[in-house]
C-alpha cells in the first residue's frame, strides 16, 4: 500500500514582510488612537460651545441686573441725602412720611447677584481647557473671582445692617405701613423731596421720638452710605465692566464657531 505524507510548505517569509506587517498594524492601531482623540476633542469643544451659550445668556441677565441694582443703591443714597437734609434744616418732625419712605428704601438689601452657573460648570468640567481662546479663558477666570469679592462685600454691608439698622427699624417705625411703604415702589424723588403715592395714617410718628437720637442715627446711615460707595467703587462697578468685556469675547467667539444664538 503506497503511503502518502502530508505536504509541509517549506517557504518561510522574509524578516522584511514581518516588518512590513508590524508596520501595518502599528499604523492602524496609531491611526485609531488619533482618530478617538480628534472625537473626542470635537465632543469636548462641543460641550464647551454649549457651555459658553448658557455663559452668555448669564451674562447678559448678570449685565441687566447690574445697571438695575446699581440705580437702585443711588437711590439709597439719594434717600439718605433727603434724610440728612431734613435734620440740617431741622424739618425732620414735619416730614415724618418722607423718613419712613426713604428709611424703608435704604433698609432694602440690594447687591448685584451674579449668576455662576454655567461659569462653575465651565471650570469645574474642565471645559475651560478646550475653549482654544487664551484671553477669553483668563477673562472667565478674572470674572469668576469677582464673584468672591461681592459676596465678602454683601456679608460686610448685610452684617452692618442686621446689627445697626434693622434694630432701628424694630423700635422706631410704625409696622403696618413700614411694610406698606416698602413692599413697592410706593414713592418717588423729585427735586430732593419725597413724594408718596400711598394714603399716609393720621398721626403718623416715629415711636419713642423723645428719645431717639437723631445725630446718631444719621451716623449709622452715613456709615452704611460708605460702605455702599466703596463696594461700588471698588466691587460693583469694576466687576460691571469685567462682565461687558466678557460679553464681548463671548460674542465673538460664539460667532467664530458659529454658536451665536441671541
Amino acid at each position: 500500500m503506497e503511503v502518502h505524507h502530508p505536504h509541509h510548505p517549506t517557504h518561510k517569509k522574509k524578516w522584511s514582510e514581518y516588518l512590513l506587517e508590524f508596520f501595518m498594524l502599528f499604523f492602524a492601531v496609531t491611526l485609531g488612537f488619533f482618530a478617538e482623540n480628534i472625537r473626542e476633542h470635537f465632543v469636548e469643544k462641543h460641550k464647551a460651545i454649549v457651555s459658553v451659550q448658557n455663559l452668555y445668556k448669564d451674562l447678559k441677565e448678570d449685565s441687566i441686573n447690574y445697571v438695575t441694582s446699581i440705580q437702585s443703591r443711588n437711590k439709597q443714597d439719594s434717600c439718605f441725602e433727603i434724610i440728612s437734609h431734613l435734620y440740617d434744616e431741622k424739618s425732620i418732625d414735619k416730614e415724618v412720611p418722607s423718613v419712613y419712605a426713604a428709611h424703608a428704601f435704604i433698609a432694602k438689601r440690594i447687591m448685584p447677584i451674579m449668576n455662576t452657573m454655567a461659569i462653575d460648570q465651565i471650570k469645574n468640567s474642565g471645559q475651560l481647557n478646550f475653549i482654544e481662546d487664551d484671553k477669553l479663558k483668563e477673562t472667565i477666570q478674572i470674572y469668576a473671582s469677582d464673584a468672591n469679592g461681592l459676596k465678602l462685600r454683601e456679608q460686610r454691608e448685610f452684617g452692618f445692617m442686621d446689627r445697626m439698622l434693622d434694630p432701628i427699624t424694630i423700635a422706631r417705625f410704625e409696622y403696618k405701613f413700614y411694610q406698606q411703604i416698602s413692599l413697592a415702589d410706593n414713592f418717588r424723588i423729585h427735586a430732593n423731596k419725597i413724594y408718596i403715592k400711598i394714603e399716609i395714617p393720621v398721626g403718623l410718628k416715629i415711636l419713642k421720638a423723645n428719645t431717639f437720637d437723631w445725630e446718631n442715627y444719621l451716623s449709622i446711615l452715613g456709615m452704611l452710605k460708605t460702605i455702599r460707595k466703596s463696594t461700588d467703587k471698588s466691587y460693583t462697578i469694576p466687576t460691571q465692566l469685567q462682565c461687558y468685556k466678557l460679553i464681548g469675547l463671548v460674542r465673538d467667539y460664539l460667532k467664530e464657531n458659529n454658536a451665536l444664538v441671541d
